[in-house]
């Protein structure tokens, strides 16, 4: 998985957007990179400024797309004004290769994560476990009243064999 990070914008009315998109499982490697480098000219020349770029990578579908059983998947967040997603809109339409494309505003309080990247979970303890019994419990000393009588028992058998 390659990633690029760029510089965003410094805009007040920029936000933050996410460009996901299936490319055609048919591009050989080099066409792959080339057309996620045409993608991020085109957000660039859209208005936009590219945040971050994640490699389309090859994945397997849930359903079929076009009759396409396989895509390359592919990220890429940017900074930009509202006014140009509407351009931006309208090229991936144009794209020829381009299976299918999503644009989402991203959420601005929450941390970004990329796919990717797992968050790390603090730990919490639901439940107390029963320590397991290593000892067992001391043995009662026997009186000098059960010693006798266990020995005239032991004494009685021995007698009966």
């Amino acid at each position: 998985m390659s990633l690029v990070r760029y510089k965003p914008m410094s805009t007040e009315t920029t936000k933050i957007y996410e460009l996901a998109y299936h490319l055609s499982p048919d591009l050989e490697e080099a066409d792959i990179k080339t057309r996620a480098q045409e993608l991020s000219d085109l957000v660039a020349q859209a208005g936009g400024s590219v945040v971050t770029s994640i490699m389309p990578r090859r994945t397997h579908l849930s359903y079929q797309i076009k009759n396409k059983q396989y895509a390359n998947f592919g990220i890429l967040d940017f900074a930009a004004q509202p006014e140009t997603l509407e351009k931006i809109n309208a090229q991936m339409k144009l794209q020829g290769n381009v299976l299918r494309f999503m644009l989402l505003k991203k959420p601005e309080s929450k941390e970004l994560r990329i796919l990717g990247q797992h968050r790390a979970r603090p730990r919490i303890k639901t439940h107390e476990t029963a320590a397991p019994e290593t000892a067992k419990k001391p043995l009662k000393e026997k009186t000098e009243a059960e010693k006798q009588q266990l020995e005239q028992e032991v004494e009685k058998v021995i007698e009966g064999l």
